[in-house]
C-alpha cells in the first residue's frame, strides 16, 4: 500500500479529536476532493486506533449533478462498509421559510442534518474537511470585511462537537493523497464561479500571494493559531466578570472593566440569548456600552433588545409565547396570559367601546391612538411611556383591535373611532 501523504493523527491528538475505543466519527462528505480524502483517511485511521467512521451527505438538489454526487459517496461507503446517511432538502423553500440567503440556508440545513444524524447514531464527533488553505482564506476574508481577534482566529479546530482533522493539512497533501489511493471525487461547478468572494480569493488573489511568499497560507494559519490562543485567554478573563447565568449585568461591572474586555463581556452575554449572534457587530457592542452609561433601550439583531434601568443592563428576546392577533367572543376569553371578558354589563374597570369585530394582540411599534379630546393620533409607544410603562413590560400590555386596527388599550384609553355613539350601544372589555 502506498504511504499516506496525509498524516493528521498528531493534530487530532493535540486537539482531542480522537474518539474513545469503539466510538464513532460522523464524517460530512459532499463527494468533493477534500471530503473524500477525509472519509478515506478516517476510515483507515479508525482501523488502527479502534474507532469507526460513518458518512453523512445532504443532497441540496440545487445542481443537476446533485444526484451524481450522492451516488459517488454511496459507492465509496459501500466499498468500505461504511454506514451511509443521506437526506434531500429543498433549499429554496427553506430560504423563504428561514428568510436567509441561499448560502446561509444551505449551511444551516447541512449542520442541522449533521447534528440530527450524529445524535441518532451516538457519534462522538462530526468531522468536516476544512484544510489549511480554507483557514487562510477565511482569515483573509474576515480581515477584508473588518473584524477583531476572534474573526482573525479563523476556523476553530474543535467547536461544539465539530472537528476539523485536516485544518493543518495543505491542499497539495490532499491532492497527493487522492492520487496515491486512486480515489474518485466530484467537482462542484460553483467552485469556479468568481462571483463568490471566496472563489475569487482562491482563484485570483491567493495565487498572487504565493508569488510573494509560497508559505503564505502556512504563515497566515500560524498567525490565526496565535490569535486564537490569545483570544481564548481574553474571553476567559471577560467571562470571569459576568454573572454565572442570565443576561443581566450590573453597569458598574461592565464600565469598571478594562476597555479591551468590555466588548467581549457584551458578546459573551449576547451569546446567552436564544438568537443567533451572526448579525451582532462591533457597532452593536459599542452601542450597548454607551447604553450602560446613559440608560434607556436599544433594539438588537434577531428581535433582541437591551434595557438599561437602575444600574442594570439586561438583554431580552421576544416572548416565544407571544400570541398572534386573536378574535374575542362574548363572554370569557383566554389568550396567552390574558383573561378577557367581553360583555354588555357595565364594570367600573372595563373599557367602554362600540360593538364590532374585536380582537386582541400584543402592541406593535406602528400602533397609535387618537384619544378623545386630543389633537391627533399619537404613537402607542409614547402613550405607554407617559403612563410609566417601561419598554420591557410593553409586550404584556394587550392591544384591543377593532376590525384589525388598534382601538383600545387598558390604562391608556379608547380611540375616538371606537367610542360608543349612544350610551345603550356599548360593550365592555375587561381584564380579570
Amino acid at each position: 500500500m502506498s504511504k499516506p501523504v496525509v498524516d493528521a493523527a498528531a493534530w487530532m491528538e493535540r486537539f482531542g479529536m480522537l474518539p474513545p475505543p469503539g466510538g464513532t466519527i460522523l464524517c460530512a462528505v459532499s463527494g468533493g476532493r477534500d471530503s473524500v480524502c477525509l472519509l478515506d483517511y478516517l476510515w483507515r485511521l479508525g482501523q488502527e486506533r479502534g474507532f469507526s467512521v460513518a458518512a453523512a451527505h445532504l443532497n441540496h438538489g440545487m445542481r443537476p449533478t446533485a444526484q451524481r454526487d450522492e451516488e459517488l459517496v454511496r459507492r465509496l461507503c459501500r466499498q468500505r462498509d461504511i454506514p451511509f446517511y443521506t437526506e434531500k432538502v429543498d433549499v429554496y423553500a427553506l430560504c423563504d421559510a428561514w428568510r436567509l440567503t441561499v448560502e446561509e440556508t444551505g449551511r444551516r440545513a447541512r449542520y442541522e442534518f449533521l447534528r440530527r444524524t450524529a445524535a441518532s447514531i451516538g457519534a462522538a464527533f462530526i468531522a468536516t474537511a476544512h484544510h489549511r488553505e480554507d483557514q487562510a482564506e477565511t482569515v483573509l476574508l474576515q480581515l477584508l470585511r473588518g473584524t477583531g481577534p476572534q474573526g482573525l482566529a479563523g476556523i476553530p479546530p474543535v467547536r461544539e462537537g465539530i472537528i476539523r482533522p485536516l485544518l493543518d493539512t495543505p491542499r497539495a497533501a490532499i491532492d497527493a493523497y487522492i492520487a496515491a489511493h486512486d480515489l474518485p471525487y466530484v467537482t462542484d461547478e460553483t467552485n469556479l464561479d468568481t462571483h463568490y468572494a471566496r472563489n475569487r480569493l482562491r482563484l485570483e488573489i491567493m495565487p498572487q500571494l504565493l508569488t510573494i511568499n509560497p508559505s503564505a497560507p502556512a504563515h497566515i494559519c500560524r498567525t490565526a493559531d496565535i490569535l486564537r490562543a490569545e483570544n481564548d485567554y481574553l474571553d476567559a478573563q471577560a467571562a470571569a466578570l459576568l454573572p454565572d447565568t442570565g443576561t443581566a449585568l450590573p453597569c458598574h461591572t461592565l464600565l469598571s472593566a478594562p476597555a479591551a474586555l468590555r466588548p467581549r463581556m457584551l458578546r459573551l452575554l449576547a451569546e446567552r440569548l436564544p438568537v443567533g449572534k451572526k448579525d451582532f457587530s462591533a457597532a452593536h457592542y459599542r452601542a450597548l456600552e454607551t447604553l450602560a452609561q446613559t440608560g434607556g433601550t436599544l433594539s438588537l439583531p434577531g428581535g433582541a433588545a437591551a434595557v438599561c434601568r437602575q444600574g442594570t443592563l439586561t438583554l431580552t428576546v421576544p416572548d416565544a409565547s407571544r400570541p398572534e392577533e386573536t378574535p374575542l367572543h362574548p363572554g370569557d376569553n383566554r389568550v396567552g396570559a390574558w383573561y378577557i371578558r367581553l360583555s354588555d354589563t357595565f364594570s367600573p374597570d372595563a373599557l367602554a367601546v362600540c360593538p364590532g369585530a374585536w380582537s386582541v394582540r400584543p402592541w406593535r411599534r406602528e400602533d397609535g391612538l387618537t384619544l378623545p379630546g386630543s389633537r391627533g393620533r399619537r404613537s402607542l409607544k409614547r402613550l405607554l411611556a407617559e403612563r410609566g410603562v417601561p419598554p420591557e413590560q410593553r409586550d404584556a400590555v394587550p392591544v384591543f383591535c377593532l376590525a384589525g386596527q388598534a382601538a383600545a388599550v387598558p390604562g391608556v384609553g379608547v380611540d375616538a373611532s371606537a367610542v360608543p355613539e349612544q350610551p345603550g350601544n356599548t360593550i365592555y372589555i375587561q381584564l380579570f
